[in-house]
């Protein structure tokens, strides 16, 4: 295999993006078509300018196999069936959230109903647990199959709770940033830590190099959803596919926001008020950048970030992947909002 960074990572995500077409068979039939039809579109599929979204997850998990002494394509079946987890959430999320938009169209469940977007979801739910049995045809053994399936299970129980806690937090007052962060280690960070401790263990390592490639995912993990809500309140549609100051609309409770209602009299003062429209959101923007919510955000997304690397550092990990994954982990930090 040519290691080239380009061409390494080029290789994983066309890997990617022909496995989970390729799962797509278990599907296949006439009255189907719709289903696939959703899925498609969903994944970015159905026009070739549209957005795909980063297939992160998969991709942690490919290199964290290789960084961690394996060999990514045993990974394959793995890392398709985090992607799936993944994008069930998501379809899952924009229907409790009742996001219209998703990387730039319409939402499955704006377009096609909600019902149908949930049974899409679930179907995606399905074919992700189908995947993992591919993993005997990629030479792994039953136990290292199980703690796989395992740790995925792991994770889509703590994904469910951080949405779950997410939904609350509409409805309750008084959220701290103990809470917060409780809450994104679940919606977040858990699907992210199982992406690379999963990698791990497809690599056959020792448990204390899994638990370091674990520990890489869930403070990445963490960074990575701080660094999004940034880009809720400060990104602009050509970044995020939302409208500006989404996140201040949707009236979601994320760190800058949690921090300004302990901090600024005046950001209190319009959030209590629950009038939404853009001129307030405008003033609620630059009640936040006054109180200095922008920099504890950012701030916090790079300890978390440094946090990560460390364990990545310890973990000993092997090139180019652990370039790879520290250059992903860097990067995360520097989309533009």
């Amino acid at each position: 295999m040519n290691s080239k960074p380009g061409v390494y990572i080029e290789a994983m995500q066309a890997r990617i993006e022909d496995h989970l077409k390729a799962s797509l068979s278990n599907l296949e039939a006439e009255s189907t078509d719709l289903l696939v039809q959703m899925i498609s579109h969903h994944l970015g599929w159905v026009k070739p300018e549209a957005s795909r979204g980063k297939r992160l997850r998969p991709l942690l998990s490919l290199l964290s196999c290789d960084a961690a002494g394996g060999h990514w394509q045993s990974a394959l079946p793995a890392a398709s069936a985090i992607e799936w987890i993944h994008n069930f959430s998501l379809i899952h999320d924009d229907i409790e959230d009742r996001s219209e938009t998703r990387r730039g169209r319409e939402t499955l469940w704006n377009r096609w109903g909600i019902a149908q977007a949930t049974n899409t979801g679930d179907a995606l739910f399905a074919l992700a647990h189908l995947l993992t049995y591919e993993l005997e045809g990629q030479g792994h053994d039953s136990a290292t199959i199980l703690a796989i399936q395992k740790q995925l299970d792991k994770a889509c129980l703590h994904l469910t709770i951080g949405q779950h806690l997410d939904l609350k937090f509409e409805e309750t007052d008084g959220v701290t940033e103990v809470d917060y962060l409780e809450m994104i280690e679940g919606k977040t960070a858990a699907l992210i830590a199982a992406s690379c401790e999963i990698g791990a263990l497809a690599a056959h390592s020792k448990p204390s190099k899994v638990a370091l490639f674990q520990k890489f995912g869930h403070d990445l993990g963490m960074s990575f959803q701080i660094y999004d809500d940034l880009l809720g309140i400060w990104g602009t549609p050509d970044v995020t596919g939302k409208p500006s100051g989404d996140d201040l609309r949707v009236r979601k409770k994320t760190l800058p926001i949690i921090f300004a209602i302990n901090h600024s009299d005046d950001f209190r003062g319009l959030w209590v008020s629950h009038e939404i429209d853009d001129n307030r959101i405008s003033r609620m923007i630059t009640s936040l950048n006054r109180c200095g919510a922008r920099e504890y955000a950012e701030e916090a997304t790079q300890r978390w970030t440094e946090s990560a690397l460390e364990a990545l550092s310890i973990s000993e990990p092997t090139e180019p992947a652990a370039s790879e994954l520290a250059h992903l982990a860097q990067k995360l930090l520097s989309r533009e909002y």
